[in-house]
């Protein structure tokens, strides 16, 4: 390694600012040259032939529709009424009423999903999580209550206070 020259009693360092002091070694010529190419790894070309093989058939099955530049699939083949699918007309009303609840289902879900991104309670362990929502549960049914059986008597006050009810 490199090691400055330690200065002596009665050196004069000012205004030489290191000029006599020796640079540290260069490298080696042929030591400073790119590392290897990187390619992509092998599991990226095997999905990406697997992609190439299935076609929009499958992504349209898979996905529910045809992917970027795929045609639709043709019309015989879509599900739809009196084809044995899984829509309303197969099951009347229950089927409905699953279909509602299913998707009410996943948009609470999908609610209570942001809540803990947005609270950072994805971090903390499920009995710490119970621990916060239901303190945050009776705070603010407590302040609901408080709300709701104090609210008419200040609403009240201030009615009479500007005269609008005697």
């Amino acid at each position: 390694g490199y090691a400055p020259p330690a200065l002596l009693p009665g050196d004069d360092v000012r205004g030489s600012l290191g000029a006599e002091r020796p640079h540290p070694p260069s490298p080696a010529p042929g030591r400073c040259r790119p590392g290897p190419r990187l390619v992509a790894p092998p599991f990226r070309e095997a999905a990406a032939r697997g992609r190439a093989s299935r076609g929009g058939a499958s992504r349209q099955r898979r996905w529910g529709r045809a992917g970027p530049g795929q045609p639709p699939p043709p019309v015989s083949a879509r599900p739809g009424p009196g084809a044995g699918g899984s829509g309303p007309a197969a099951g009347g009303k229950s089927a409905v009423r699953a279909m509602a609840l299913g998707s009410a289902w996943k948009q609470m879900s999908w609610l209570y999903y942001q809540y803990l991104l947005v609270t950072a309670l994805y971090m903390l362990e499920p009995w710490e999580r119970t621990v916060f929502n239901s303190m945050l549960v009776s705070i603010v049914g407590m302040a609901l209550y408080t709300g709701y059986v104090f609210m008419p008597q200040h609403i009240m006050a201030i009615l009479h206070y500007f005269e609008i009810v005697q």
